[in-house]
This record gives structure tokens, C-alpha cells and sequence, in this order.
């Protein structure tokens, strides 16, 4: 961005976006800009890509306000944290232009039913619409009023004469619907499908796009994306339990990024409980505090029983074999279940490894966490990292395909191996956990 007056609109459409919805602040500064000249409009929406670019038309960002700018980037940060790509239908099936233009519809639709609720101070600018049209082939909506405070190519519910609070998927399926009725026989002359009036780009449903740079390194990995997902997520509880503004949509996505239901989650949830447990219930006499039972022993100094919080090591297999995606999902609910154990930060330790051990890492954020590695496996190297400390760890945690060599001897630290490939091999002494669907 070579304009010094288009940057600072930028940076003030992302800090007002910030502003509007606090919760997405980091997610909103993890975008990174790509600037793009002559394309005739076609990025009015500032798209994104999966790999968390946002293409920045200069005439478009020079055209629109700041607050529209800031509304959507609320908008694209919300494709993207919600994984409207992955979710793509065509992903599993070969959809024609006119569906996938639907989807594109079915996703702003579950996202602009929560902008809409608070969004009057985001784009309290933009001059009012005289009608609120309805996409070609629906209904028209004739109980909720027009919305004057959104900019004009925004797509909601109320607009495709839905109700509000539904899925992307359930819109979805309700469009196809609408636009198969009116392709029978007794409709004379039968409208042409809704179309998206904006391209909200591959962030939304994950196909390649003229303007993509794939020649730039993305602004996050898939691990980090997911563990971004995650910070938002608990910044979305700690809102809720400071004030009750967040959306209804927010809450339930924070709900099941959070509370994962799959039952191989449920199982290492299950797993890293009942090591610490384990680990807690030790006792140990410490004279930092004088015992109870010292009136009954006068002059003599008697020690009190201490239980010590437990100390967590998390060794994360980074050779070549690994994918981002298998880390992220394993990591993300190791860190979930030690968060909601009030396991402190200073007491988790994380250590990557791939044919050697790297520096162990306390992490203030798990979005710091750096994946160093990449080359071949050998976890022992790791195991003798994370029990050279003292004292060592009371659990450790393995998150690892299990194409590695493993120490001959069982430590006398209690492990758990989250094993991401089913033809892995985990030993005998370890309790292991295979994480369905990471491979």
C-alpha cells in the first residue's frame, strides 16, 4: 500500500471493526493486505483467501467509507473463522456456478443475521437505501422491515425471505429448494437462480480465484488459523461474562469450537482428566506453611502437607510426516481440556521434535507457539528433552503419528499419545488416544 492516506483508511477501518466487535481483534489484525489494481469492481467485498489474505481493490478502498471497509472485514474474518471453505458442499460433490453462487448467499446469510444486530455504530454512515430488494426467484420478505444501516451489498435473511439464526448449510438447502420449485413445469416463465451480488472469494468456499497470490506466503497456517479460532473463541466467553452483547450466532459457534462433541476428543479429554488428576493427588510436606496440628506439639516446627498444581509437557511431533491440519486439531483440544483443568501457563511447557528436540517453549498465547521441525522422527530425542528438566513434568502429552522410535524404557512420568495415523505405533506403556479423521 503505497498511498500514505489509503493506509491510514486501512488501519482506521480495521481498528473501528476492532472496535465494533472486540472479540475479533486479533483475528482482525491476522489479515494480511494484498493490494490489487483493474479489476473492475469485482473485489467491492475485500474477499479473503483460506490463507487469511485479504485482497484490497486501491479504487475500492479509495471509494468506500471507513466504515464500510470495516464492516467487511468483520464480514471476511468471519468466513474464515467459521470455516465456510471446509464446509463447502462441492467439496464433496461438483456443484454448477449457480450453487455455488448459492452458497456464497447461504454463508452471508448465517453471518449477517449477528453483523446486523449491533452493526449501526460500524456503518452509521452509509446513506440509506429506498427499498430492499429480494433476490431474483424468492419470495419477498413482508414482515421484517429493511435494514437502512447496512451497505448495500449485503446479504441477509430477511432479504432471501428466510428466518434468522439458521446454518449456512440450512440456508443453503432452503435456496436449492426455492430455486427447484420454480423449474417445474407449471411456472410459464421460470426465474433465473439467486445470484451473490459480491464474490466473498476462495475464504468462502475454498476455489481458486483470478486475483489469488498463491506466490505469497499465507498471513496463517492452518495451525495457527485453528488456534486463532480458538483464542476467539474464549475472548467470546470472557465477553459473555462480562457483558451480554454477543451475538446468538458467535455464542454457538464459541460453544462447539470449545465444547468439541466428537468422541475421540471426548476420550482424550477423558485421558489428559485423568492424568492430572493422577498427577494432583500426590502429596508432598513443605515447611513454607506451619501444620495444623502444631498447638498440639508445642516448640516443635511440624511440616503441613502440600499438593502441588501439576506441570503438563506437550510434545508435538513436527517431522516431515505431519500435516498443519493434524496438529491443529490435536493440540487445540490438549490446550482446551488443560484450560478448563486451570492448569497455569508457567506450568505447561510445550516441546517440539522432529529427528531432534527443540527449545521448549511457555507460551503466553498458544498462537506464539513456533512448530520448528520438518525433518525426519525421532521422538526420544524429545522424551529425554522434556524429562531433563527439574523437576520433570508430571504428564506428557504426544501428539504424533507414531512413525517414530520410542523410548525401551517406560519413564516414570505418566504419557499420553495422541496417535493422528491409524497404521501408527504407540508403546505399550502409554495410554493412547487415536484422533479419528486427523489423517
Amino acid at each position: 500500500m503505497t498511498d500514505p492516506d489509503l493506509w491510514q483508511k486501512w488501519s482506521a477501518a480495521r481498528v473501528r471493526a476492532a472496535h465494533q466487535a472486540p472479540y475479533l481483534a486479533a483475528a482482525l489484525l491476522s489479515l494480511h493486505p494484498v493490494m490489487v489494481t483493474g479489476t473492475r469492481g469485482e473485489l467491492r467485498r475485500f474477499p479473503a483467501d483460506t490463507g487469511w489474505r485479504v485482497y484490497v481493490e486501491v479504487e475500492e478502498l479509495a471509494r468506500q467509507s471507513v466504515r464500510e471497509v470495516a464492516f467487511w472485514l468483520v464480514h471476511q474474518v468471519t468466513h474464515l473463522l467459521r470455516e465456510h471453505a471446509r464446509r463447502y458442499p462441492g467439496g464433496v460433490v461438483e456443484l454448477l456456478p449457480e450453487e455455488q453462487q448459492a452458497w456464497n448467499l447461504a454463508t452471508d446469510a448465517e453471518i449477517n443475521d449477528d453483523l446486523t444486530a449491533d452493526i449501526s455504530d460500524l456503518t452509521s454512515d452509509i446513506p440509506p437505501e429506498t427499498a430492499a430488494p429480494t433476490r431474483p426467484g424468492l419470495p419477498p420478505d413482508t414482515t421484517t422491515p429493511a435494514r437502512h444501516d447496512l451497505p448495500p451489498d449485503v446479504t441477509t435473511p430477511a432479504l432471501l425471505g428466510l428466518p434468522d439464526g439458521w446454518t449456512a448449510e440450512q440456508y443453503w438447502q432452503a435456496l436449492r429448494e426455492a430455486a427447484h420449485r420454480h423449474e417445474q413445469p407449471e411456472h410459464d416463465h421460470p426465474p433465473h437462480p439467486p445470484t451473490a451480488p459480491g464474490d466473498c472469494g476462495s475464504g468462502c468456499d475454498g476455489l481458486p480465484r483470478a486475483w489469488n497470490r498463491d506466490d505469497l506466503p499465507p498471513a496463517l497456517s492452518p495451525t495457527a488459523a485453528r488456534l486463532t479460532a480458538l483464542d476467539t473463541a474464549r475472548r467470546i466467553r470472557e465477553r459473555l461474562n462480562a457483558q451480554d452483547d454477543v451475538p446468538a450466532g458467535w455464542r454457538r459457534w464459541a460453544g462447539q469450537v470449545l465444547e468439541p462433541t466428537v468422541s475421540w476428543r471426548r476420550h482424550l479429554s477423558a485421558r489428559v482428566r485423568h492424568g492430572l488428576a493422577q498427577a494432583a493427588g500426590r502429596a508432598d510436606y513443605t515447611y513454607r506453611r506451619p501444620s495444623r496440628r502444631a498447638a498440639a506439639l508445642p516448640g516443635v516446627v511440624l511440616p503441613s502437607l502440600h499438593r502441588p498444581l501439576p506441570s503438563v509437557t506437550v510434545l508435538i511431533d513436527t517431522s516431515g510426516s505431519i500435516t498443519e491440519t493434524m496438529l491443529a486439531q490435536a493440540l487445540a483440544e490438549v490446550t482446551g481440556v488443560l484450560r478448563a483443568m486451570g492448569i497455569a501457563r508457567r506450568l505447561l511447557t510445550v516441546i517440539t521434535c522432529d529427528a531432534r528436540a527443540y527449545r521448549p517453549q511457555t507460551l503466553t498465547r498458544i498462537s506464539d507457539l513456533r512448530l520448528d521441525g520438518g525433518g525426519g522422527t525421532d521422538l526420544r530425542a524429545g522424551f529425554a528433552a522434556a524429562l531433563s528438566t527439574r523437576p520433570p513434568p508430571d504428564l506428557i502429552i504426544a501428539i504424533t503419528d507414531g512413525r517414530t522410535p520410542w523410548p525401551h524404557r517406560p519413564p516414570r512420568t505418566r504419557v499420553i499419545v495422541a496417535l493422528l495415523d491409524p497404521a501408527g505405533q504407540a508403546p505399550e506403556w502409554a495410554q493412547t488416544v487415536h484422533v479419528e479423521g486427523a489423517s
